[in-house]
Formats: structure tokens, C-alpha cells, sequence
């Protein structure tokens, strides 16, 4: 009997202002796996996650997570299934990093004492133990960045949605919460822009232009250096699993969209 995927998606496309963002894309995550959304920007990866963490409305097609429909979960249990790391920040004024995590903890009921420990754990993986009650608007965009990981590592949802995970982090950080979050072996969507990472860390990749997947498959099967010139406008090969870069094509800059 074959085993449900713990992500599917059907034929979603996503309308913005009369403006179609996604079109006509399907795909499916099994558990445990950590699959990657590339392509440049503008070709509607964050719009497409943003659909998974309730942000944004499917305009068709249809959203399963553990084979039950997105629309059929209430925010609470949705909330529980799916947690998102993203681009963009809430207001922070008066918050510490703790502050943060407990907040993003308050939906799951728990009991005090795992309450506590979750916490600290959460922190500590981050780095933060020592900066967890000083004020999160002094953080620097890594610290920030860090925090909000720290928030989601301590939800520990069965799947993440994550966009541009490792935007301000160093490279130390980088491979220390991404091989966390490959080590629990939790279901994965992600939108990375370092290819390198991608390779290293995903099970599977989509390239997407134009609000469409183009290629998918093993990172350095889609990765090519045709796909690389094509969509990237750059001149570049994997050599092993290490992206080797001539230079940009300029002449294609004026037909790849910006977000």
C-alpha cells in the first residue's frame, strides 16, 4: 500500500491583484524528506509558501498535508501541523528572543515544565542562552534570524516551511540549524537562493520561473549548467557538489523578474 506523502500539492495556483504569481503546480513531499523551491526571484516561490502557512489563498487546486486538505484543518490544528520560518518579521517592541519562542510555543498546550525546557533548548541550539531576555529589537539581522529558528525549533512541527532559512545567518549558523533540522528528520519545504546549500541538504529540488516548475529532481541533475544560464543568468557548473562560477551573463539580466 503505497505511503501517504506528508505534502502534496495539485495543480495550485495563486492569483495576486488579477495577477497570476503560481500556476499550475504540483508536487509532493514525503516524510522526512527536505525538498527545495528554486529559481530567481520573482518566480513565485514565496508565494507559494505562503499559501502552506495560511498567508495567502490557493485560487485553484488543492493543498494536502498527512492527507488531509488544508481547508479541512482549523487554525489551531493547522498551526500544530505547519510551522514557517519567513522573510519578513512582526513588530518586536518590548519582546526578548525568550518572549518569542513562548509565544510561538502558546499554541501547543503544554505542560510547564516541557514549557521551560523547550525554551531553553531552543535557545541554546541557537546560540542565544545569554541574549534571551535582553530586547529583540537590538538584535542584529543574524541574532534576529537565529531567534525566529529558535521559535520554530522549539514548536518542532511534523512540517516546516521554510523561507530563505538562512538569510543574515554566517556560514557556522547555516550548517549548524540546517543540519538540525535535517537531524529530526521532520518533512521540509524550503525556498534557498545558495545553491550549495541546496545541494547539500535537499532530497529533491524544483526549479520554478515565471510562477511554474520547470525541472525537478537531485539538486545537480536540475542544476545544470544550461538551467544555470537559462534561469540564473550565470555561467556555472557543479564540480562534485561544489558550484564553480565563471561569471554573470548580462545580457540576460533584463528577462529575469525581481521580487
Amino acid at each position: 500500500m503505497p505511503v501517504e506523502p506528508a505534502l502534496s500539492l495539485d495543480n495550485v495556483a495563486v492569483n495576486v491583484a488579477g495577477k497570476a504569481y503560481v500556476r499550475n503546480v504540483s508536487l509532493t513531499v514525503p516524510k522526512g524528506e527536505v525538498h527545495g523551491l528554486l529559481g530567481p526571484n520573482g518566480a513565485g516561490k514565496t508565494t507559494l509558501l505562503r499559501c502552506l502557512y495560511r498567508a495567502a489563498d490557493v485560487t485553484s487546486g488543492r493543498v494536502h498535508a498527512q492527507g488531509k486538505e488544508i481547508t479541512d484543518y482549523t487554525h489551531q490544528e493547522w498551526a500544530k501541523t505547519v510551522g514557517a520560518l519567513v522573510q519578513s518579521s512582526g513588530l518586536l517592541a518590548g519582546l526578548t528572543p525568550r518572549d518569542i519562542v513562548e509565544i510561538g510555543l502558546s499554541v501547543l498546550d503544554l505542560p510547564a515544565h516541557e514549557y521551560a525546557t523547550r525554551c531553553d533548548e531552543a535557545l541554546s541550539l541557537v546560540g542565544l542562552a545569554d541574549k534571551q531576555h535582553q530586547s529583540a529589537g537590538a538584535l542584529s539581522g543574524g541574532e534576529l534570524q537565529r531567534c525566529y529558528f529558535a521559535q520554530l525549533l522549539a514548536c518542532d512541527p511534523d512540517i516546516y516551511v521554510l523561507d530563505e532559512p538562512t538569510n543574515h545567518l554566517d556560514l557556522h549558523y547555516q550548517l549548524v540549524l540546517l543540519d538540525e533540522v535535517k537531524r529530526r528528520g521532520r518533512t521540509v519545504l524550503m525556498t534557498i537562493h545558495d545553491l550549495n546549500l541546496a545541494a547539500r541538504y535537499c532530497d529533491r529540488v524544483y526549479l520554478m520561473s515565471e510562477g511554474e516548475i520547470l525541472a525537478q529532481g537531485a539538486a545537480l541533475d536540475v542544476l545544470t549548467r544550461d538551467n544555470l544560464i537559462k534561469h540564473y543568468a550565470v555561467d556555472g557548473q557543479f564540480v562534485g557538489k561544489a558550484l564553480e562560477l565563471a561569471g554573470p551573463i548580462l545580457g540576460q539580466l533584463d528577462q529575469l523578474e525581481t521580487d
